[in-house]
């Protein structure tokens, strides 16, 4: 089930198109476009955990977006600064996977 999710997410990120992605949780999480709803300053809240570069986040973590990755012109990944002070490089497959978009 989990490969499938990947696939479809693989698919429609390749096609440029937005699709709903269901974390391990069961919850949906929307992003309707990757360049209007990220930007420097965004507020993620992680929607499972997840293990990024030996950085463990908790589910419900949050974590705020400072600089975004660009290759080719196009959004690549974004950085995150986590609670300690760290930031670590995340790949658009990695936050449509695990995070979500906190509307404040």
């Amino acid at each position: 089930m989990r490969c499938l999710s990947r696939l479809l997410l693989a698919a429609a990120l390749v096609a440029g198109t937005a699709i709903g992605v269901t974390g391990v949780a069961g919850e949906g999480v929307a992003f309707a476009d990757d360049r209007s709803d990220i930007a420097v300053g965004t507020a993620l809240q992680a929607t499972s955990d997840v293990t990024l570069h030996r950085a463990e986040i908790a589910k419900g973590s949050r974590v705020n977006v400072t600089k975004l990755l660009k290759r080719s012109g196009r959004l690549d990944g974004v950085s995150v600064a986590l609670a300690d002070g760290h930031v670590v490089k995340v790949t658009l497959t990695q936050l449509h996977s695990f995070f979500r978009v906190v509307q404040d």
